[in-house]
């Protein structure tokens, strides 16, 4: 990989969902822009009726010498060539942009163009973004096409992650917002007299249609449980020694015939007259909350290993101040597989992704309880190792993974072997902040790739 590039893909790390909509899209436009060595950048979205662009955001020189439009349905057929890109669906060059047939079209304001180089973003059969770049002091060429697909591909990606993102966390506003109201109902079952009364809010939750439907007795109850957990009811309800649990059921709406989770607590009490137990209960939906709970998870969770991912990460950096005083020492490796790039290219990705998985489940077996193993990316891994008091457990450590990821991986038919490189940073007294390690650990990675990897090469004052 050549400096240019190197410097490139370093860029390109820099985009991340912690950031906003507005920022990725601006970080990424002008990193387009010096990776090209060109005069002005502009990143627009295509809207889902493929008719359309969402004019989004230009490089900050090309504002400096154009008035940005910004118009959320500027139409593809009012377009000059510059959106060719999106019109067939493939990357365009013009080296000699004013002399093309259909030059016009810019949007008002825009820069001249003497040369332009655009490219579309395909993502599930639909262009959804254009990037484009112009006026670089020689022609655009094939190389510069694929540079900029690159970083396309880059930004998109990470977009996409960060909508996805957005619409989880209003998600969870709304939830907290259902949470408020109490989507929950209230019961009182006098055991002896097997007599229920149900507050107002069980026909809302049941979506019992009628009051005559609302149960008078256990019996009525349990026909809006699913039938396995009908014996779990009953039981909270009649045996006192269930004081305080909760229970998680699942209920039966009347006018679907849905099941929904929920969660039953009980609370028994004397009868104020005579004798016997009455059973006062809260039903609660936690649809919802189980909903927040799996989106939480998947937006942690990379999908192809199961591992944590970069989200994780992010959040461990945020804490690290209180892992500094509550924590014993901490070693932070960086792992990257050899030789992996040819993996997808011989066998493909389906292969690639395998080996992947696989690598993911020796990093879990190599590790100790309270260490955490992350996903970076890629063929990038991490793993943050706990109860470290110097070099020599860090580097018992790494070995063990070098060794792990070494062993031949057999999957769809093919045996081959990767290696990997592990580049580590330690902090016996856990005095050092994790994200100073995390770069330490990624400097030494680069060391032990460039010595020939399949090795791991320790950071800082430990290194030999």
């Amino acid at each position: 990989m050549g400096s240019g590039l190197l410097a490139v893909v370093r860029e390109l790390e820099q985009l991340s969902t912690d950031l906003g909509s507005a920022d990725i899209a601006q970080l990424g436009v002008d990193i387009a822009q010096r990776a090209t060595d060109s005069r002005i950048a502009y990143l627009h979205f295509l809207n889902d009726d493929q008719n359309t662009i969402e004019l989004g955001a230009w490089s900050q020189e090309t504002l400096l010498g154009c008035t940005a439009v910004y118009d959320r349905h500027y139409p593809v057929a009012d377009a000059g060539i510059w959106a060719d890109s999106a019109r067939f669906g493939r990357p365009v060059i013009h080296n000699d942009y004013e002399h093309y047939a259909g030059a016009r079209g810019l949007p008002p304001g825009h820069s001249r163009l003497i040369r332009h180089l655009g490219i579309p973003v395909v993502d599930a059969g639909r262009v959804r973004m254009l990037l484009g770049v112009g006026n670089k002091a020689t022609d655009y060429d094939r190389a510069d096409v694929e540079l900029l697909e690159m970083i396309g591909a880059r930004i998109w990606s990470v977009m996409r992650q960060r909508r996805v993102l957005e619409h989880y966390l209003d998600l969870s506003a709304r939830c907290r917002h259902v949470q408020q109201i109490a989507w929950a109902c209230g019961l009182e079952y006098d055991v002896d007299e097997d007599r229920l009364e149900c507050d107002a809010m069980f026909a809302s939750v049941f979506a019992v249609a009628r009051a005559g439907e609302v149960p008078t007795s256990l019996e009525a109850l349990l026909r809006f449980v699913v039938a396995e957990d009908r014996d779990h009811v009953a039981a909270a309800l009649t045996q006192s020694p269930t004081q305080g649990r909760v229970w998680r059921v699942r209920g039966l709406r009347a006018a679907t015939g849905t099941a929904f989770p929920a969660e039953l607590q009980v609370e028994f009490r004397r009868r104020e007259l005579g004798d016997g137990l009455l059973a006062n209960a809260i039903l609660r939906d936690v649809s919802e909350e189980m909903a927040m709970a799996d989106l939480r998870r998947r937006a942690d969770t990379d999908p192809l290993t199961g591992l944590p991912n970069r989200h994780v990460l992010n959040r461990l950096l945020e804490q690290d101040a209180d892992r500094r005083h509550s924590s014993p020492g901490v070693a932070f490796h960086y792992i990257d597989l050899d030789r992996f790039k040819p993996v997808n290219d011989n066998h493909g990705h389906l292969f690639g992704d395998e080996v992947l998985r696989v690598v993911a489940e020796r990093l879990r077996r190599s590790t100790r309880q309270g260490d955490v193993v992350l996903r970076m990316g890629g063929d990038e891994f991490a793993v943050v190792q706990v109860g470290v008091d110097g070099p020599a457990g860090a580097l018992l450590l790494a070995d063990a993974i070098v060794d792990a990821i070494s062993e031949p991986i057999t999957a769809h038919g093919h045996t081959i072997r990767v290696g990997a490189s592990v580049g580590i940073a330690i902090s016996p007294d856990a005095s050092t902040p994790l994200r100073d390690l995390s770069a330490e650990a990624d400097r030494a990675l680069y060391r032990a790739k460039a010595m020939g990897g399949r090795k791991s090469v320790i950071a800082g004052a430990w290194e030999e």
